[in-house]
């Protein structure tokens, strides 16, 4: 009878009904919240603030119920309060869809993407010293890499690294047809675009938070195994990277983590991830494109920069990812722990109330990549 119930919920007017209860629902128990983690030793972790702890508890919540519905966000091409900082990127007519990218469902299509801190137009390559090119985070199913969702992760970038941004809006598996290897495929489109306008790949910095993580990884896989066809970029940025996806399809996959109770990450989000993104007996979730942390692969000559929070779910496969990338020959990784952060404070490091760590963090990733430009 539940599963029943919980099938409905994504159709109207179930859907409105439901989250109407749950607003109201968490409207009624914040008091409730606001007195429980007033003594420190209640919340969440002794390390975090009383701003902090109420937060993780609301957005975990929501996080939870918005996944539940399926609540899919509405996808665009127009480029609404971005104006002249958004850019349509369309397909390389160029052969450089090989390999895994061939699939007969999923086409190479026209996407779009926001720059930072303003328009990029001709002359003003030089005007900083590289271009990061950025894939938001979201599990692949929510996100889109403009101004509501990545300017405070791409002010972080412009503020500390003197670059140009580019935040990709890669085609998300919430909606129809966009499974794996549709955000791949638009990966590729905007490097190549890149290129094409004439950026050498070693004034390219590819960036991710998340699952946006998780899909440098896999651009930087097919660098390598189409050797030739794509040149290498001058380095990576990896923030809190979801490196092993396949394991979100065994039950519980946050719940059941020694860190789930101080994230804010969600069994349900997560959950909605994989299913859309790795439809069962469609695609598997464990090939090395979606959960990389088992397969470390040869990635010499560009330096990578892996950050995780201390308190993170995604904690201990990060460090294992890591590890398993130092231990080949060539491969240059730095990693670096945010001690007593949560998930993915890139994204949503204001909204949480931890700006502090992520000028810290910004800090030190401008510093490390200073070093490689």
């Amino acid at each position: 009878m539940a599963h029943f119930f919980t099938s409905l919920l994504p159709y109207q007017p179930i859907k409105a009904l439901y989250l109407t209860v749950i607003y109201l629902s968490i409207l009624l128990r914040l008091p409730l919240w606001l007195l429980l983690y007033l003594p420190r030793f209640l919340r969440q972790h002794p390390s975090y603030t009383y701003r902090q702890a109420i937060a993780i508890q609301v957005v975990k919540l929501l996080g939870h119920h918005w996944s539940v519905t399926r609540n899919n966000p509405s996808w665009t091409l127009l480029p609404g309060p971005e104006k002249d900082r958004w850019e349509l990127i369309k397909p390389s007519a160029k052969d450089i869809y090989k390999g895994v990218l061939e699939d007969k469902e999923i086409r190479p299509v026209e996407v779009g993407g926001t720059w930072y801190p303003k328009a990029y137009g001709p002359g003003d390559r030089e005007k900083r010293k590289a271009v990061i090119l950025h894939f938001h985070g979201g599990a692949y199913v929510v996100g889109d890499g403009r101004i509501q969702d990545l300017g405070y992760g791409a002010g972080l970038m412009t503020r500390y690294t003197n670059c140009w941004v580019l935040g990709l809006q890669y085609r998300i598996s919430s909606n129809p047809s966009c499974r794996f290897p549709a955000a791949l495929q638009d990966a590729v489109t905007a490097y190549q675009s890149l290129l094409d306008r004439g950026v050498p790949a070693s004034e390219i910095v590819l960036s991710g938070d998340s699952a946006g993580g998780n899909l440098v990884i896999a651009l930087l896989r097919y660098i390598e195994d189409t050797s030739g066809l794509l040149p290498k970029p001058r380095a990576a940025l990896l923030w809190c990277p979801w490196v092993c996806p396949g394991s979100s399809v065994n039950p519980h996959p946050c719940s059941s983590n020694r860190n789930y109770k101080t994230d804010f990450l969600a069994d349900a989000f997560v959950e909605w991830g994989i299913q859309d993104y790795c439809p069962s007996g469609v695609v598997d979730p464990n090939n090395p494109y979606v959960s990389p942390m088992k397969y470390p692969f040869k990635c010499e000559g560009v330096p990578i920069w892996v950050q995780f929070g201390s308190l993170e779910i995604l904690a201990d496969d990060v460090v294992r990812f890591a590890e398993g990338m130092r231990g080949i020959e060539g491969n240059e990784v730095a990693l670096h722990e945010d001690e007593g952060a949560p998930h993915d404070i890139f994204l949503v490091g204001g909204l949480l109330g931890f700006r502090e760590a992520t000028d810290r963090m910004g800090r030190a990733m401008g510093e490390w990549l200073r070093g490689k430009l």
